[in-house]
Order: C-alpha cells, then sequence, then structure tokens
C-alpha cells in the first residue's frame, strides 16, 4: 500500500519515480570516446581471441608486458633496469609454468607419434602456481632492494603480489580460452578420431566460454558506468572510487547477471553449450551461479585496482586506451574474474585446480 501511495502522489505531483540525472557535455564526451574506444578495442582483440591457439598465447604475452610496465611506474618513481627485468622474469615464469611442465611430455609423444601435434590446450588444461618460482621472487626482489636505493620493501611486497595476480589472471585467461579445446580433442581420441590443425570448434566455438566471462566482467562495467551516470546518487565508496554509486553497483550486477545467463540458457538451447557439463541446460544453477559472481567479483577486482591508483594518486595506469585508460584499467575486474570461474570451473569439473607446485 505504501509503495502504491508513493506511485499515485509522485503521478499527481507530475513527478516522475527515477529521476534521471542531467547529463553534462563533459560527460556526454567522455561516454562517446569510452563507447568508440572500446568498440576500436573488441574489433582488434575479437580476432586474437577467436582464432585462439598460438595467435591468443602471444596476445595474452603482449598484455602481460604492458601490464607489468604500467604496474612498475604507477609509483611515479624511477627504478632501475634491475626491477623490471625481476618483474619480467617472475611474471613470464608464472605464466609459462605449465607449459615448461609438459616440455618433457611433448617430446615422448612426438617420438611416440611424429604426427601427433601438442597444442597449448595441452598444457593449459588447468591452473598452476610454483612454490618455487613464488620463491624465487621473493630473492630476486629482495636483491634488487639491495641493488636500487628507490626501491624499499614495501615496493617489493607491492610489486610481487600485483604480478602474483596479474599472471595468475592470465593464467586463468589461457585456461578459460583452452580447457573447451582440451575437453573436445580428450572426447575425440577416446572415439579414436584425429583433428585438424585448423576446425570450427577450435577456431571459433571454443572461445564461447571466455566470451561469456568477458562478457560479465566488461558489461558489469558498462552497466553500472550507465546506471550511475543516469541515476547514480548514494556514493558507494568515496574514498576508493568517487564516481561509484550503489545504484550503479546493484544495477550493473543484476543487468548482467540477467544478461549472461540469459545467453548461456540461450546457447544450450540451440545445441551449443558455453561448457559441457557446466553451464549447460541440465546444470542450469551452475548458470546462474556463475552470471552473479562473476559481476560481483569483478566490483571487488575493479576497487583493489582503484585502491592502488589512489594510493599513488593517479587517475588512470596510463594514457593506452583513449576514455579508459591502461590495460590495467581494463583487466582490473577480469583477472579477478577469471581466476574465479578457473578455481569454479576446476571444483565442478573435477580437474586439478589452483595449486601450489614444487
Amino acid at each position: 500500500m505504501c509503495i502504491l501511495f508513493l506511485v499515485l502522489k509522485n503521478m499527481r505531483d507530475h513527478k516522475p519515480i527515477f529521476q534521471p540525472n542531467e547529463l553534462s557535455n563533459e560527460a556526454a564526451t567522455s561516454m562517446r570516446t569510452r563507447i568508440i574506444a572500446g568498440l576500436t578495442a573488441i574489433a582488434i582483440v575479437l580476432p586474437f581471441v577467436i582464432f585462439g591457439d598460438w595467435p591468443f598465447f602471444g596476445f595474452v604475452c603482449l598484455v602481460l608486458v604492458f601490464a607489468i610496465i604500467e604496474i612498475i611506474r604507477c609509483a611515479k618513481t624511477k627504478y632501475s633496469k634491475a626491477l623490471y627485468v625481476t618483474a619480467f622474469i617472475l611474471a613470464f615464469l608464472i605464466l609459462f609454468w605449465n607449459f615448461f611442465q609438459d616440455i618433457p611430455k611433448m617430446f615422448d609423444k612426438t617420438l611416440a607419434d611424429p604426427d601427433k601435434w601438442h597444442g597449448l590446450y595441452d598444457s593449459y588444461n588447468r591452473v598452476t602456481l610454483s612454490v618455487t618460482i613464488i620463491f624465487a621472487g621473493i630473492i630476486l626482489s629482495a636483491m634488487t632492494v639491495i641493488i636500487d636505493k628507490n626501491f624499499t620493501i614495501i615496493d617489493a611486497c607491492f610489486i610481487i603480489t600485483t604480478i602474483i595476480i596479474i599472471a595468475l589472471g592470465l593464467e586463468s585467461l589461457l585456461f578459460i580460452r583452452y580447457f573447451p579445446v582440451h575437453l573436445y580433442h580428450e572426447e575425440l581420441a577416446d572415439l579414436g578420431k584425429t583433428v585438424p590443425y585448423i576446425n570450427g570448434y577450435d577456431n571459433a566455438e571454443s572461445f564461447l566460454f571466455l566470451l561469456y566471462v568477458a562478457l560479465g566482467a566488461c558489461l558489469n562495467d558498462a552497466f553500472a558506468y550507465f546506471v550511475g551516470v543516469f541515476f547514480g546518487k548514494h556514493k558507494m565508496n568515496p574514498r576508493l572510487s568517487p564516481k561509484k554509486t550503489w545504484e550503479g553497483f546493484f544495477g550493473g550486477v543484476i543487468l548482467t547477471s540477467l544478461f549472461c545467463s540469459g545467453f548461456a540458457f540461450i546457447m544450450s538451447a540451440v545445441g551449443h553449450p558455453i561448457l559441457k557439463g557446466l553451464l549447460d541446460i541440465n546444470h542450469w544453477y551452475h548458470i546462474i551461479i556463475l552470471s552473479t559472481l562473476i559481476p560481483l567479483v569483478s566490483v571487488i577486482g575493479d576497487l583493489v585496482f582503484s585502491s592502488i591508483k589512489r594510493h599513488y594518486e593517479i587517475k588512470d595506469f596510463s594514457n593506452l586506451i583513449p576514455g579508459h585508460g591502461g590495460i590495467l584499467d581494463r583487466l582490473d575486474s577480469i583477472l579477478f574474474s577469471t581466476i574465479t570461474v578457473a578455481i569454479y570451473t576446476s571444483i565442478f569439473c573435477d580437474v586439478p585446480g589452483v595449486f601450489l607446485l614444487p
């Protein structure tokens, strides 16, 4: 009755129930720039994502290079080259660890069957983290503290932590792209069939899993931004992110969850489930859980990296993408989402999950 009374009162007073915020010229220009830059970035990235395999792997390596440079430069301190060397060694060792582990297996497979190709989907069918590499990174960082007078122990802890998050997030990204291919090849191998190097599933349908996760992270950011611009009135956390509002948060999570759930259900209904055994019509509850979990986790990732920017008093990590900032300004939510999805998939698909190895 109270809600009905409020609606009737607003109608009588000719007041809209939801009063949109006035859009300033600056906000309109910023919105237009973000949309154009976003569409351009999608056009550049999408071919690598669709084809997968080595082109996508190379693209992820390039992203890692830019991300490491941005995280070191955000402190606005001139560090020695030793720090960059240490950071790149640690990051690429984490990212390549699965590949290094499988080198003996590659030789054995090649000797047994020279025509059999060892694809990246064989190496990135799980997510692993080596305790040896982490310890080596700590040692290298400690040595850098000794060598570089501008590099403190606090800087070392920050750099190591962020590098692990970035590298593990990108490794999870590779897992999400290649794991469906691994399942597909495993299924055909059981039937005694061989798969051509380039085929429709590997280079097209298998990217649906990554597309689903990317939509969950990126659409949440977009929906939250637009809902916040037009309807945001209550600040969420001004200390970390002055522009984020509770209206934008709830609008982003709800709209993204509905969109991703709809996308997964539609793909499953037309016979192309995003991931058999997890995101199909028979496991509808996983679709709902993940479609809600991804935007929630992406907000946490966004706030974590926003706290880094607030601490170092910078607006963006770089100006690489007009209207969007740097690579890390776009990766912040995706990194946390991919790690979460990789762990979730590892648990419920009965595959080796994120664990420490010697």
